[in-house]
Formats: C-alpha cells, sequence, structure tokens
C-alpha cells in the first residue's frame, strides 16, 4: 500500500503558501476547479493554486462538486470542468464530487449514470476520470463496484481505515499542514499508479542514464567523444559518441541503431573491458607485490634461488 501524503482544498483555504505545503511532505494536491454547469463557477483560488502548487513541485488533480440532475446536467458539468482545465497538465485524475444532498432523491441507477456521463465526457477531452463520495452514498445512492471497475476511487470516512477499496482515502477535515491558515482535507493515495509521470521527465531522465553510458564508454576506450551533461538534453555529441560505439561493436550501420539491444551490448562490452583492464592490473600488481617479497626471478615462489640472485646482484654478478 503507498502511503503519499496529499490535500486537497478550494477558496475557502485562501491564499496557499505552497513551498510550506511542500515542505511538510505533501506532494501531491486536489484542487477544486469548481462546481455546477457552467465555467464561470471556476473556483476563485483555483488558477493561483495550479500555478504555485506547480511551482513548488506538487503533483496535483482537480475534483468538480456537482449540482446535476440528470445525466445531461453531468455531461453539463463535464464540459464547464474540461473548458476551465484547458491547456493544463494534471498527474492525477478528475474527480467527480458527488455529496449534493439535494441529489439523493434521484436515486442509484440515474445517479451512477451520471457519474459515468460525467467521467466518460471528462476522459474524452483527454483526462482521466474518477469519483468522490463518502460510504453513505457508496452504499445507497451510487452503485459502488460498478464505478470501481471503470475509474479511481477517492472516499471520505473518517475513520481509522478506509471500508471501501480505493485510490484515495481522504481521511480528515480537521487535517493542520504549514503553509495554510484553518483546517484542511488530509488524504493518503493508496494507489500510487494513479499517480502520473510527466513524459518529459521520463525522457529527461532517460537521456542522462544515456550519456552516463556513453562516459563509461569513452572511460574504456570504446568512443573517442566525450559527452557532457548539458541539461539531461540529447545531443549532437551523444549522435557521434554512439556512432563510434556501434562501430566499436561491429554494426555495419552504426548511425541506424539507437535500441534495447544495441544499450545491452554497449554495456556488456563496457563490462567486458572493464573486468579485463582490472583482471590485468591485479596481475600486475601481484607480480609488484611478490618482487617486494624477494621473488627476484619471478616463479611465484620465494626461495634459495631468490636469495642467490639477491647476493650476484649485490656483489656486482648479474
Amino acid at each position: 500500500m503507498a502511503n503519499i501524503k496529499c490535500i486537497d482544498v478550494s477558496e475557502w483555504q485562501g491564499t496557499i503558501d505552497w513551498k510550506k505545503v511542500a515542505a511538510a511532505g505533501y506532494s501531491c494536491a486536489l484542487l477544486r476547479a469548481g462546481f455546477g454547469r457552467s465555467q464561470t463557477q471556476k473556483d476563485k483560488e483555483f488558477e493561483n493554486n495550479v500555478k504555485n502548487a506547480g511551482a513548488a513541485g506538487v503533483k496535483l488533480g482537480v475534483y468538480w462538486y456537482s449540482y446535476a440532475e440528470d445525466k445531461a446536467d453531468a455531461v453539463k458539468e463535464a464540459k464547464a470542468c474540461l473548458s476551465v482545465l484547458k491547456g493544463k497538465k494534471l498527474q492525477l485524475p478528475v474527480f467527480f464530487d458527488m455529496e449534493e444532498a439535494s441529489m439523493t432523491k434521484l436515486g442509484k441507477t440515474k445517479l451512477t449514470e451520471m457519474a459515468k456521463a460525467f467521467c466518460d465526457e471528462v476522459i474524452k477531452g483527454g483526462f482521466r476520470a474518477g469519483v468522490y463520495s463518502n460510504p453513505n452514498w457508496f452504499s445507497n445512492y451510487l452503485n459502488y463496484a460498478e464505478l470501481k471497475k471503470l475509474y479511481p476511487i477517492w472516499l471520505a470516512q473518517y475513520y481509522k481505515e478506509p471500508q471501501y477499496d480505493c485510490d484515495v482515502w481522504q481521511y480528515t477535515s480537521e487535517g493542520k499542514v504549514g503553509g495554510i491558515i484553518g483546517n484542511v482535507d488530509l488524504n493518503i493515495i493508496m494507489n500510487e499508479g494513479l499517480i502520473e509521470t510527466d513524459k518529459e521527465e521520463i525522457k529527461t531522465f532517460e537521456t542522462a542514464l544515456l550519456q552516463a553510458l556513453l562516459r563509461q564508454a569513452y572511460a574504456q576506450g570504446l568512443t573517442k567523444t566525450f559527452v557532457k551533461s548539458v541539461d539531461d538534453k540529447y545531443s549532437e555529441l551523444m549522435d557521434t559518441a554512439l556512432v563510434e560505439c556501434g562501430k566499436s561493436l561491429g554494426y555495419k550501420n552504426p548511425d541506424s541503431k539507437l535500441d534495447l539491444k544495441f544499450i545491452s551490448e554497449l554495456e556488456h562490452q563496457i563490462n567486458v573491458i572493464r573486468i579485463q583492464k582490472e583482471t590485468e592490473l591485479k596481475a600486475q600488481l601481484s607480480a609488484e607485490k611478490a618482487k617486494l617479497l624477494g621473488d627476484v626471478n619471478g616463479d611465484g615462489k620465494v626461495d634459495v634461488k631468490d636469495a642467490t640472485a639477491i647476493q650476484k646482484q649485490l656483489a656486482g654478478n648479474k
């Protein structure tokens, strides 16, 4: 089970010092984007929270509070949410917040269909989607089993442990976090896979690893080009070094090879050369050590023959 600390906030928390939030160990946050059927109902602090939380390195998802009365309304709410999210990147899903008491009269079947309508519209808009509610709703007003199969679940239950299998567990509304005045909802992300890693971060990480491998290849003489780490970006130097490595490995068209097989063979050859050098160095050190111990003739033994040779050397008879 993951144990990733997360807060959820809205305009009611006022201006937040996100650097302090991040320093307090909260690496994720779910922001209220708005509510209802119009983008004019955007949360007043949403833009500030997106900007400042992102700058502090906090990974973000959002929620949209629902007042919908039917599927058509749910789709309108999804479209309003999408208009607010236009141009933004999220690492966590968009959650449909279903807890409005006036909606319970609609019944479990209709409310479940509304949740699916909202989520599916959000997914069509390019985001992941999930459902937020509490045990009462998941038991009496929503088909939990059906929704759990389709979407991530965010459960609000202020208890010692969640009573439903969930991806995010909101366990208190009375949390205290540095950088936030007053109470704040605290959550635990139970499913670490819910956090989407930025594709650019992956690309940067992979490039940095390739640069490190090419520097090892240079150290072992497989390439004449030394690749510096320059902001972890792919460079012409890397292209040159890769071609040289390809030639060293015997590739006929080395400029067309940059796949897992090539990388694996390059890493293997680097290790082979390194081991050979280490073996040769150990042998050399052993020979020097033997001489220091008196093995003058180099036969691996220190005996009378060595003593005789030393005496002759001292006497000037070589």
